[in-house]
């Protein structure tokens, strides 16, 4: 039987579980990204030293290797690249439109008011726009982000035209299409709704909501956590689902991970903040497994393998990602996990280890580590994750 090729968008320590999967499935792996000591690499038969937002690059590597799938987990910039390639070469995959259009959040908020969904008003900016006469047309508060970035980098809120120009440069840092979306601020009652979902043949067959947490002490616009189930009402998150299925609908985005993001405000309307076309970062599909009894990144390989995709119907039960972080830049002198925290983690995967960087927390790529977790009930859960600071302590020069 011939052996399947798959070309992989990223080796980054959260691109593992796929990596591993795919390799136990029997699938050969080629990988590749700029940073070749990336540990996924290790894992792979083949790496390359393509930027996975090189499309002409990824695209000509995919031919050359006559690759059977390309595949981006858990990866925003590297999702429409590898819808772009999948649909150039008539591989397995998602129409690029639908990808481009969930990836870039301009092009899904005008997506969003021409299908009648709710969405914050919003205009796009760039480089060569009068910023003052555009930011002018919205009520503040402002939220100004690149329209291509992830990880909650270069956002900001503004709430007085004074801090427009200021803010335009910080988003402009950050993208690398240099268009920026600029956008009134919705008024979350209560946490913002966050997690995964999974998508065959056009339809959401499932979906885990849970509630995001933010430090706003260091960044207002950076999770630490998600915890599940969500504390709302089921009838709450029964809303979003639907908007969320109704939209994957029209977009036509066929098979594969979703990742989340919604509020309702303080009007009761939905809002579908973002939809990505990946899996979450940060472990969410593991937590999501430990809680759910759902495999996605099993399913996703399913996918290209054939293979039907199977959604167990099991009690959902508790559990949590948390961002171990700090709000200082600086050198980890140690990192020390108290015993009691110890019974509720699942996993927990270390990015810097004592002696090495560490920055405060502006942004993903600044956490420390991730620990996911399981609890046997919302109150021990939220008790836990709310006074984290007791069960960890990290010290910095």
């Amino acid at each position: 039987m011939r052996i399947l090729k798959g070309l992989f968008l990223g080796g980054a320590y959260a691109q593992i579980p796929i990596i591993r999967e795919a390799k136990q499935r029997g699938i050969y792996i080629i990988t590749c990204d700029y940073l070749p000591n990336n540990p996924g690499h290790q894992l792979a038969d083949e790496y390359y030293n393509i930027s996975t937002t090189d499309v002409e690059k990824v695209l000509q590597l995919a031919k050359d290797k006559q690759v059977d799938f390309v595949f981006a987990y858990a990866s925003d910039p590297a999702a429409p690249v590898a819808s772009y390639v999948s649909e150039k070469l008539g591989l397995p995959g998602n129409s690029f439109k639908s990808v481009q259009t969930l990836s870039e959040k301009d092009l899904f908020r005008q997506f969003l008011e021409q299908n009648g969904f709710n969405a914050p008003k919003s205009i796009s900016i760039s480089e060569n726009d009068d910023i003052e006469k555009v930011v002018s047309q919205l009520t503040f508060p402002i939220v100004v982000k690149p329209t291509d970035s992830c990880g909650s980098k270069g956002v900001s809120k503004l709430t007085s035209m004074k801090m427009a120009k200021e803010a335009i440069a910080y988003a402009m840092s950050f993208s690398r299409n240099k268009r920026l979306i600029a956008e009134e601020f919705i008024e979350s009652n209560g946490e913002q709704f966050h997690g995964d979902g999974f998508v065959v043949d056009g339809k959401l067959v499932f979906s885990y909501i849970g509630d995001h947490h933010y430090n706003v002490s260091v960044n207002q616009f950076v999770p630490y956590s998600t915890t599940w189930p969500s504390a709302k009402s089921a009838h709450d998150v029964e809303r979003v689902e639907k908007e969320v299925a109704k939209i994957i609908e029209l977009v036509g985005f066929s098979n594969g991970p979703i990742n989340i993001e919604a509020r309702i405000d303080i009007h009761n309307k939905v809002y579908i903040m973002e939809i990505g076309a990946r899996s979450g970062g940060n472990f969410v599909p593991q937590v999501i497994n430990y809680t759910s009894g759902f495999d996605m990144v099993k399913a996703s390989v399913d996918l290209f393998l054939g293979t039907p995709v199977i959604v167990p119907s099991l009690p959902k039960k508790c559990g949590a990602y948390f961002v171990v972080h700090t709000d200082k830049n600086g050198t980890l002198q140690s990192l020390t996990i108290s015993e009691k925290l110890k019974t509720f983690i699942k996993e927990f995967h270390q990015y810097v280890q004592a002696g090495g960087k560490v920055n405060s927390f502006q942004g993903a790529n600044a956490a420390i580590g991730v620990l996911l977790l399981t609890f046997d009930s919302q109150q021990q859960m939220h008790d836990v994750i709310n006074n984290m600071n007791q069960y960890i302590d990290i010290s910095i020069e």
